[in-house]
């Protein structure tokens, strides 16, 4: 199961194949987990709110 990781602050996102590589790389690469949020690939970020977009 594919994962990604979202910068807090700023506009960012990297996608990775497994949660360990994820939170690998934001520890050691990325400025720290506190930094970045972790979920599952196509799953919406924790408090993040849906958006309602007109599909044409």
């Amino acid at each position: 199961m594919a994962y990604k990781i979202t910068h807090r602050s700023r506009a960012q996102e990297i996608r990775f194949p497994t949660q360990a590589a994820a939170e690998r790389y934001a520890e050691q690469l990325a400025g720290g987990l506190g930094n970045w949020t972790v979920v599952e690939a196509g799953q919406a970020e924790a408090g993040a709110e849906p958006r309602d977009e007109e599909v044409r």
